[in-house]
């Protein structure tokens, strides 16, 4: 098992479109409608979120997921994982570098799209 965010999965099910089932294409209508990235946008994300700031793959997924703008947001989004408590979320600099990256990820699709 592999943790897959909703850019990617919009993207698999976009190659797969033509023979999709009713129930892909509601998921297919889902990751459209909450993807902030593209896939490739959201791959990098993804990378550099565990090179730089030390997340596993399924917490990076979830911020790309969801690309939390401001510290409070990422504070939100990963104050489920017990294992960050002393690592990432007790650091106000790595808040402050995961909501900054994600910020400059969004801005820079945004742009592409617009």
């Amino acid at each position: 098992m592999k943790p897959v965010s909703l850019p990617e999965v919009k993207e698999i099910l976009e190659s797969r479109a033509q023979s999709a089932s009713p129930v892909a294409q509601r998921i297919l209508s889902y990751v459209t409608a909450f993807s902030k990235l593209d896939a490739d946008s959201a791959r990098r994300l993804k990378e550099e979120l565990m090179e730089k700031f030390g997340l596993e793959e399924i917490e990076a997924v979830q911020v790309v997921n969801i690309c939390p703008r401001t510290v409070e947001e990422v504070r939100t989004v990963l104050s489920g994982y017990r294992r960050l408590l002393l690592t990432v979320l007790a650091d106000e600099e790595k808040m402050r570098g995961i909501a900054e990256t994600v910020r400059k990820y969004v801005e820079s699709s945004s742009e592409g799209s617009g």
